[in-house]
């Protein structure tokens, strides 16, 4: 009895230390891979480079044509410090822009799966699910 009681001493300390552990995603299992879409929406006949990086992961270049769009996917770090930047060329000009930040796009633990974000020439514009439009906008770096 006594270490069943301890043992749920420990994870109780556990969900205080990390409430991300409470997190329960859209599909119901804890700690899901979260997606990043990518859209080229420069405007005809505009390719695009992307090459996103994170602390441990490089995700290479890709190339997109106009509207096409890259994808990848990555478990969010427990320590929500899950941080992926990403370089974006378009006539010969690079941009930077932090693609996906836990702590500004997961606030309050307001984890999603997916995050969907439009490519245009003066911002990087994430979908918002309410709105149904790419209104979420920021400046690249």
């Amino acid at each position: 009895m006594i270490m069943v009681t301890s043992n749920i001493y420990i994870f109780f300390f556990l969900l205080l230390l990390f409430p991300s552990l409470m997190v329960v995603s859209e599909n119901g299992s804890i700690l899901s891979y979260t997606h990043v879409y990518i859209k080229n929406d420069l405007g005809n006949n505009i390719p695009l480079t992307v090459h996103c990086k994170s602390k441990n992961d490089d995700l290479g270049a890709h190339h997109l044509k106009y509207q096409d769009e890259y994808k990848f996917q990555f478990k969010p770090s427990l320590f929500r410090n899950t941080l992926f930047f990403c370089g974006f060329t378009w006539d010969g000009i690079l941009h930077w822009f932090d693609i996906y930040v836990e702590t500004r796009d997961c606030p309050d633990y307001d984890y999603k799966s997916n995050y969907r974000w439009s490519i245009q020439k003066k911002f990087a514009c994430m979908f918002n699910p309410t709105s149904h439009a790419y209104d979420y906008c920021l400046d690249y770096h």
